[in-house]
């Protein structure tokens, strides 16, 4: 997702909001991987749906990254 917002908080928000339930989802795969036994087909979902997350956490992150740095920027212009 990329988009320009006006303010970095706003930009941090919607990003956080939409990166926050793959996290979870993410987070519950972890926790089924540790107690899941390797050849099981739960085991194999755990590790697919551990992989889907992480594919689409990485461009949230990239976006909450470049809202973060506006915050830098913005205070450097400022100063």
């Amino acid at each position: 997702m990329k988009a320009i917002y006006k303010h970095p908080m706003e930009r941090l928000e919607i990003y956080l909001s939409e990166y926050k339930p793959q996290l979870e989802k993410a987070l519950s795969a972890i926790e089924a991987i540790k107690t899941l036994q390797q050849d099981s087909e739960e085991f194999s979902e755990a590790i697919a749906s551990l992989h889907v997350c992480a594919t689409i956490l990485e461009p949230y992150s990239e976006g909450m990254v470049e809202a973060i740095d506006r915050f830098t920027e913005d205070r450097e212009n400022i100063d």
